[in-house]
């Protein structure tokens, strides 16, 4: 059975799906973005060294103007355009190849072995430029890149490994925040689990006081209550770490024995209240004692958010494809600078919070059962209304 999402809620479906292949989109908008600064860079570079040529064959028509011009001839144009070549270097030959001239290479003007070596280099680099000669002899002109030229060649490396860096330092913010946040979790699961068991153990050390004082006056039933409950949070903490097998429930039904548990265990002044829809079944694919833990840290949160007494309500629905669970209070409501935080591992409003409560919720929901957790509205100083959905089929077979 697949978890078929209505047209309307396209854009939860593309998160699911960017969310789920996040990595692939990640690494192909890498590769994407490092392919378009080499392409960017090679275009570039090509159209400098257009110019370039386009620049030493006008110094070449110079040249050759200056050349063929008649004894007296005005050749002041063609002279300072061949001066004003300072940056592109150029070796001049004869037809057999003997050096004539150099330009713009001061440094090894004198090194007939150096000039050999950059001869043989520019040959490589760019096709000469003809000079002809009145008694129709040949010079060549042999030219290579400008130093703005040679800098561009090695402006993708540097684009590239700056773009890496800042890879490269994204990756270890997210790989630290991932750690600080599994240590967070570790660190609350850990009082967590002290804070869960304390309950039904003291009540356990109370009743062997009893056992020793008067054995007659113990209940094996409320023995086995708090034994029970042991054992719950037992698997709770077991299934935390593992994929949970999902099996077919009655949300309705797991959702009612949640409330009956707490009915009886609240303060006076907290009133809990379930809206129950009438002659309805909620059949989901659940793992109860999960579920059962997401609800009561969600009731919980709500009564210390009362703490001079009020409501709870608790709703079943349906949208579409999902069964929601609203709950509802009256408490103090959340801020809305803080809203974005209280899904956040760590983060608590409470002076002895661990914030562990609601991340783990949306662990088990999201991650779990293929649902959802959210807050649905909140106001200051009337209270809060927390969404919980689930698919009415597994998502996956």
């Amino acid at each position: 059975m697949k978890l078929h999402i209505k047209s309307n809620n396209w854009p939860e479906k593309l998160i699911k799906h960017l969310h789920k292949y996040r990595r692939i989109y990640l690494l192909s908008a890498l590769i994407l973005s490092l392919g378009i600064i080499l392409l960017h860079s090679y275009s570039l570079f090509q159209k400098l060294k257009r110019e370039e040529r386009i620049k030493m064959e006008i110094w070449a028509q110079a040249m050759q103007k200056v050349i063929d011009a008649p004894l007296g001839a005005d050749v002041d144009l063609p002279s300072q355009i061949i001066i004003k070549n300072r940056s592109i270097p150029v070796i001049k030959t004869d037809s057999t190849g003997k050096i004539l001239e150099v330009y713009n290479l001061d440094e090894i003007e004198d090194d007939t072995l150096s000039l050999q070596k950059k001869l043989r280099y520019f040959k490589s680099l760019n096709k000469p430029i003809i000079v002809k000669l009145a008694d129709e002899g040949y010079q060549y002109l042999y030219y290579g890149n400008s130093d703005l030229l040679n800098k561009l060649k090695w402006y993708p490396v540097f684009l590239v490994l700056i773009f890496l860096m800042f890879v490269v330092i994204v990756f270890l913010y997210y790989y630290t925040s991932k750690v600080s946040e599994q240590n967070l979790l570790w660190a609350g699961m850990a009082k967590e689990t002290a804070h869960q068991i304390g309950t039904p153990l003291s009540s356990l050390l109370g009743w062997v006081e009893l056992l020793k004082a008067d054995p007659s006056s113990v209940s094996v039933d409320e023995l086995q209550k708090d034994i029970r409950r042991l054992e719950i949070i037992s698997r709770r903490f077991g299934k935390i770490g593992s994929q949970p097998s999902l099996s077919p429930a009655d949300l309705l039904e797991e959702t009612r024995q949640v409330v009956r548990y707490f009915k009886s265990r609240l303060p006076a002044n907290i009133q809990l209240e379930f809206q129950e829809p009438a002659n309805k079944h909620y059949q989901v694919y659940l793992e109860p004692e999960l579920y059962g833990w997401v609800l009561e840290n969600l009731i919980k949160n709500a009564v210390d958010s009362m703490p001079g007494g009020g409501k709870i309500s608790i709703r079943l629905g349906e949208e579409g494809d999902y069964y929601y669970v609203d709950v509802k209070d009256e408490g103090k409501g959340i801020p809305k600078n803080l809203r974005s935080k209280i899904f956040v591992t760590g983060f608590s409003t409470k002076k002895r919070g661990w914030g562990l409560g609601l991340s783990l919720a949306k662990r088990i929901i999201k991650d779990y059962h293929q649902g959802n957790i959210f807050l649905k509205s909140s106001v200051t100083g009337k209270g809060s209304i927390f969404r919980l959905i689930l698919p009415k089929r597994k998502k996956y077979e």
